[in-house]
């Protein structure tokens, strides 16, 4: 964290928003491990791995040391950020919200189908259901009310040392995956395109709502707001959320134009500053969004070597973002070759570096 104010350290990353000429790019590091479980081991620790989660497993007291540490961690860095905290991500909240089971595992949890079989599907999207009653409320939703609590609770607990937002909520496109695995996910497109339509929207109606109810729990932090929580954080005068479907990668650009877009153009409404997370495993959305303009940084993921190219690679990508006057924000292991390239090839303006840091890098 670096040794400076918000407010003498806010101006340089609204600088990064504008892509306004600066010295060097805009760099936070994330600290306390790459997997959720990692950053978290207290928390998690009564957690068995393939135990199925309830919401009475999940509570804030259990994780406080853990967020103290990660504050610690981030608080004794001189970079250009503080630490973000937001509910425990390694939870699909919106999936668990929406009706998955969650599962531990090892590093994370994850969650399960609810729509187990193509005739529950297809019973649970019906005209009769989804688009008067919805398949899922958030009053009442136990799942829903952890999330509130802890947010709460964590709100309280960083008694105004460090922002607080939103925690990793996936897409509608990934909650409708999760919903109905991945293979009738991508079917469902060409079988029943009005089903996946319905199923989409409702996910996305949820989603909205959870973030609006969201925010009505979290203060501002000295004038400004942070959205992240997962690795990559964006930080300014303005709401700002953070958004992601990686399940674009199970689709083709024609889908992600027919069904996903719509979908991120409505997400986009939340919040004044949106920005999106893609993996380097999945680029064909970076041209889409490009030319769409409703995200206003585009975040990229640099996947560990084998899961994607290298960022050698990845440059004409990175440099197509820049000259469309895009913020972009790059996550990942830089090894000491990724981390001179980016400084070397790409333009300091409009460009924020946010590495895992199992060591130290130099800006």
């Amino acid at each position: 964290m670096s040794a400076k104010t918000p407010e003498e350290l806010i101006e340089r990353h609204e600088a990064f928003l504008q892509c306004r000429p600066a010295d060097r790019p805009l760099v936070g590091y994330w600290f306390g491990g790459y997997f959720p479980a990692e950053q978290f081991p207290h928390g998690t620790a009564t957690w068995g791995a393939d135990r199925v989660l309830t919401p009475g497993d999940v509570s804030f007291a259990g994780f406080a040391s853990d967020y103290e540490n990660l504050y610690r961690l981030h608080r004794d860095v001189d970079d250009d950020f503080f630490y973000v905290g937001s509910a425990y991500w390694g939870i699909p909240w919106a999936e668990a919200i929406l009706g998955c089971p969650v599962v531990v595992a090892a590093s994370n949890c994850r969650a399960e189908v609810c729509l187990r079989t193509e005739q529950d599907a297809r019973a649970a999207n019906s005209k009769r259901r989804l688009p008067v009653a919805h398949l899922v409320e958030l009053d009442d939703n136990r799942w829903f009310e952890t999330l509130v609590r802890f947010t709460r609770e964590l709100v309280s607990f960083s008694d105004g040392r460090f922002p607080v937002c939103p925690p990793l909520l996936r897409g509608p496109g990934d909650c409708a995956s999760a919903m109905l695995g991945g293979m009738d996910f991508v079917t469902g497109f060409f079988d029943e395109p009005e089903r996946m339509v319905r199923l989409l929207d409702h996910c996305a109606r949820v989603r909205l709502a959870m973030l609006e109810r969201l925010r009505a729990v979290i203060p501002a932090w000295h004038g400004t707001h942070a959205a992240g929580g997962y690795p990559s954080k964006v930080w300014c005068r303005r709401t700002v959320a953070y958004n992601q479907d990686d399940s674009a990668a199970l689709l083709n650009p024609t889908l992600f134009r027919e069904f996903l877009l719509p979908l991120e153009r409505r997400m986009c409404q939340t919040a004044e500053v949106n920005f999106i997370h893609l993996h380097s495993s999945c680029r064909y959305p970076v041209d889409i969004l490009l030319e769409d303009r409703s995200y206003d940084v585009l975040e990229v993921n640099i996947d560990h070597p084998g899961m994607g190219p290298p960022v050698r690679e990845l440059l004409p990508v990175f440099r197509k973002v820049q000259a469309a006057g895009r913020p972009l924000l790059l996550w990942g292991e830089f090894s000491d070759e990724d981390w001179n390239l980016v400084h070397s090839e790409l333009e300091p303006a409009g460009l924020s570096l946010q590495p895992f840091a199992p060591r130290s890098y130099r800006s």
